[in-house]
């Protein structure tokens, strides 16, 4: 399961919080290190603060953009601070990690700690389907970007030990749902294609109302059967709409 997982760095400034961050990361058994897009290259102080951690380091997929790097994930959480348009998505580590296993067992798993100084943006935000808050002490909540990563590898590491004493059973039935999973590429197909159809129709004037309908299916956790009808209908609107712009 802790294969499934990865970790994302988004246009992380300072090469030695790779290093720190990929140290931080295999002391807890992840491996699996995505670059947004650094500021710095891997560099001889990214390797020295690995502490031994150089094989994450340089196993890391450095990708353009934030969408390349979620891309093939059916769940993808991102790191934020406490803020009010989010209640209804924020999760704790510890819940961060229970949720995370569950999905492991049959899809691909992101967790998206974002720029050091000013965190994920609105647009990187909304492609997240929860978003992990740590509760620091609010008089002194300053956390590095490394000791971020270390508290939630510590989680999902707890996560996966408490689920390797899950029945066999109850494992097998988590893995059968792998083809059921919906990827985040699949997903913004689907958003793009009902931004289209719906401003075709004159209902979506603004983008906070797409920004709702994100909010409104990422809560919902869509299948691959299920997002296929929501993709059927939108097709055979659009087909209506054709015909009778043709008459």
């Amino acid at each position: 399961m802790l294969n499934n997982i990865r970790i994302v760095l988004v246009e992380t400034s300072h090469s030695g919080n790779i290093g720190s961050a990929a140290r931080a990361m295999k002391t807890m058994g992840l491996k699996h290190l995505y670059l947004v897009s650094p500021k710095q290259s891997i560099d001889e102080q990214a390797i020295a603060l690995s502490a031994g951690a150089e094989d994450v380091v340089q196993n890391a997929v450095v990708v353009n953009n934030f969408e390349e790097a979620i891309a093939d994930c059916s769940l993808v959480i991102g790191t934020s601070a406490r803020l009010r348009h989010l209640q209804n998505t924020l999760v704790e580590p510890r819940q961060c990690g229970d949720i995370a296993m569950q999905e492991a067992h049959s899809g691909q798993v992101a967790i998206v700690f974002g720029r050091e100084k000013f965190g994920l943006t609105n647009d990187e935000l909304l492609k997240c389907r929860y978003h992990l808050t740590i509760p620091a002490n609010p008089e002194y909540s300053s956390l590095n970007l490394a000791m971020a990563v270390q508290l939630v590898s510590y989680e999902l590491r707890m996560a996966y030990l408490n689920h390797q004493e899950l029945p066999v059973s109850t494992i097998e039935n988590l893995n059968q749902t792998v083809s059921e999973k919906v990827t985040a590429k699949e997903l913004e197909y689907f958003y793009e294609h009902t931004q289209r159809v719906y401003q075709s129709l004159g209902f979506i004037q603004n983008q906070g109302v797409m920004q709702k309908l994100r909010h409104l299916y990422n809560r919902v956790d869509i299948e691959r059967n299920e997002l296929n009808i929501l993709r059927g209908m939108l097709s055979a609107v659009e087909k209506q709409l054709n015909c009778y712009q043709d008459k």
